[in-house]
């Protein structure tokens, strides 16, 4: 049952972007300038146009239950009380704060992670969170800068300019750009969080593998 709840909480967190980017893709269908050559153009301009709001906020809602729902599962996963769901309101830093509390699920042998956080003393493990969320903002943002270095190129070989042109009009919103890799920087942060623990183990089995295999080598 504890797998399956950090099961469900990254299947939540991997169905965030699915719902973004299937609204971002209605968003573009519902254009209301396609209701141009209609005979009732303003009806159904409008028509679109609700449509096309409802959609937003459509995804939006599903995409804030789906948020709550992978910050619960973690939070059942650790066997905590369901009031620290709340630390879901601070978004990717309350994600933070949920993965670094301790868990009281059943002990698991085969936990190597668990087992690794358990032996650390207290001031080692503030230091090792610390640590994992400097790093974890550090690779996001790096992921999000290279993100940003591929759209830019595509953009520039779409259009048929430089890149140098393409980098000097964002340079010119830097601060609209600046906000925007925040805002996207977010998810692959929580991600990281959210499969850093399956990772270790799994890295942790290839170095050390147990079981008969191991006893007998």
């Amino acid at each position: 049952m504890i797998r399956r709840y950090y099961g469900g909480s990254i299947l939540a967190l991997l169905l965030i972007p699915v719902v973004v980017l299937g609204a971002a893709g209605l968003f573009n269908a519902l254009d209301p300038e396609r209701a141009r050559g209609h005979a009732d153009y303003a009806r159904h301009f409008l028509l679109l146009q609700h449509l096309r709001v409802g959609s937003q906020l459509a995804m939006l809602g599903l995409a804030g239950v789906l948020w709550l729902m992978a910050c619960a599962w973690l939070v059942c996963a650790k066997a905590r009380q369901r009031a620290w769901t709340s630390l879901a309101l601070l978004g990717p830093l309350g994600f933070a704060l949920l993965s670094a509390l301790a868990d009281r699920s059943p002990p698991v042998a085969a936990d190597r992670y668990r087992n690794f956080l358990a032996r650390l003393p207290f001031p080692l493990r503030l230091g090792y969170e610390a640590v994992r969320f400097a790093a974890f903002g550090f690779v996001a943002l790096q992921l999000v800068e290279w993100l940003d270095s591929g759209t830019a190129l595509l953009e520039a070989t779409r259009r048929g300019v430089s890149l140098a042109t393409i980098l000097a009009e964002r340079d010119a919103s830097s601060g609209m750009w600046a906000f925007g890799d925040s805002l996207r920087a977010a998810y692959p942060f929580v991600l990281l969080y959210a499969l850093w623990p399956a990772g270790f183990n799994a890295v942790a089995k290839l170095i050390r593998p147990t079981g008969p295999r191991a006893a007998a080598g």
